[in-house]
């Protein structure tokens, strides 16, 4: 009986295999990996283009284009909330814009980038939301512009919200998410604060109304007229 040819077996590189399948399942990765969230990503450009167009204003003292003097956005502009540590407000805005620009640009990580956009368009609807209660009911007047920002960073984190990761259970997505509202509501405590007078003495002594009218009436240069006897 002819005896059987044993077969020869080819060693096997693991070293060499693993590295194909490694490579091979990054590049699955990558080619998986989400891409920028564009619907975010153009609002916040948006909002950025409009908030540096108000800083430019408030800082250079040009006039807003549909925005005459003593207009409501004139009024807001000038008075004691269109700045914040003497910076024009406008301009924290467009820093905050450009920050969710960024996130919707840059993170891919789906559950991250959610988590980041939500957080920051959370703070930035309360901040412009709280500024615009108070044109109302501080200044007694409203701004076209600021209400434009707070369309967008509305809608921004509305569209957030409604794509919110089927990943994160809702018991732990209610307790981070309450995390979140907390910190919000401080930071609205702590600008109330601050407008208030808490922390200058010399801020709050004065009505934010006649401000603005004082600012107004010095840019127009005008001259009052008077008599007495």
């Amino acid at each position: 009986m002819a005896r059987r040819r044993a077969k020869k077996v080819q060693p096997v590189d693991k070293g060499r295999s693993g590295a194909r399948n490694a490579a091979r399942v990054t590049g699955d990765a990558v080619k998986n990996r989400p891409g920028p969230h564009w619907p975010v990503l153009a609002l916040s450009l948006a909002g950025g283009v409009l908030t540096a167009y108000l800083s430019f204003s408030s800082w250079f003292g040009t006039a807003l284009v549909y925005c005459e003097e003593g207009s409501g956005c004139d009024v807001v502009q000038h008075s004691a909330w269109g700045t914040f540590l003497g910076v024009p407000t406008a301009f924290w805005g467009f820093l905050g814009y450009v920050f969710l620009a960024g996130i919707a640009y840059k993170v891919r990580q789906p559950e991250k980038r959610w988590k980041w956009l939500w957080t920051f368009s959370l703070i930035g609807l309360a901040v412009s939301a709280y500024l615009t209660v108070i044109s109302f009911t501080v200044l007694q007047t409203a701004c076209s512009y600021c209400l434009a920002s707070l369309t967008l960073m509305g809608t921004i984190f509305l569209t957030v919200s409604l794509q919110r990761p089927k990943t994160m259970p809702q018991t732990i997505w209610s307790a981070w998410a309450g995390q979140r509202v907390v910190l919000a509501a401080l930071i609205i405590g702590g600008l109330q604060l601050h407008y208030s007078g808490v922390f200058s003495a010399s801020k709050g002594s004065e009505d934010p109304f006649l401000k603005a009218l004082a600012v107004h009436l010095t840019g127009s240069k005008a001259v009052f007229y008077g008599a007495f006897w």
